[in-house]
């Protein structure tokens, strides 16, 4: 009997898999509208995401950031920065479809994906800095450093008296106080972190935010090139009206 199962078996199988595949479609599809119409306002005129054909420059680069579904659905729920929650106008079910929608495009449905912030990878340790802050801002090269800084520009302003985005206007931030930007909602561990952003302090969090500080809703993955951190923050440093 089993020769004349065989067929009947691989015909289910082949069935399932097909209405697997559809209904994953039709989810990727639920969520695309989501983004690009249901939300008010629209995910895409913030946000870059090549899937949705979307090409913000507000807010951050999705397909860059590979957020997790729990990073997405936390930014969604409750909002982040100048980014409003949408809790109030999409249901939870809404909610869940475009946050898993919007982290498996990206890349970033597989939280492991991300690393643990708890149990960084070796590159991510050799990448932390031991470097003295006098000395990060002597090696640092502020014309370099503007050049990488453009991957952050969608999030942040460095104007003196410019506006926040998704993350806090920067101007003066070397040197200055954890948490302080006037009207920008920071996190509760980053208003916890407390201190002060030496430099040193400051290239420990680009290279690893959510290490350096767990629980920040900063979603950028870090700078690994210890050069990059000190050139960036030469950058900032050069952006003050401190004497």
């Amino acid at each position: 009997m089993t020769p004349s199962l065989t067929p009947r078996l691989g015909g289910a199988l082949f069935l399932a898999l097909i209405g697997s595949a559809a209904a994953a479609d039709a989810s990727l599809d639920a969520g695309r509208a989501l983004f690009n119409e249901t939300a008010q306002p629209q995910c895409a005129l913030c946000h870059s995401l090549k899937d949705a054909g979307a090409e913000g420059e507000i807010g951050p680069n999705l397909d860059d950031f590979k957020p997790t579904v729990e990073q997405v659905r936390a930014a969604v729920t409750s909002g982040i920065g100048i980014m409003p929650g949408f809790a109030e106008t999409l249901t939870d079910a809404e909610i869940e479809t475009l946050s898993t929608y919007v982290a498996t495009v990206a890349g970033g449905s597989d939280a492991a994906a991300q690393g643990d912030a708890s149990a960084p990878t070796g590159d991510a340790a050799a990448a932390e800095p031991e470097t003295p802050g006098a000395e990060i801002l002597a090696q640092g090269d502020p014309a370099a450093g503007e050049k990488v800084f453009r991957k952050c520009k969608a999030c942040h302003t460095v104007e003196e008296d410019g506006p926040s985005r998704v993350g806090p206007n920067l101007y003066g931030i070397v040197g200055a106080s954890v948490a302080a930007v006037d009207g920008f909602r920071y996190s509760g561990a980053l208003t916890d972190h407390g201190g002060d952003w030496t430099p040193d302090r400051l290239a420990t969090f680009l290279a690893n935010p959510r290490k350096a500080v767990p629980g920040t809703k900063m979603s950028f993955a870090g700078l690994r090139k210890p050069e990059d951190q000190a050139d960036v923050i030469a950058y900032l440093a050069s952006l003050s009206d401190a004497d």
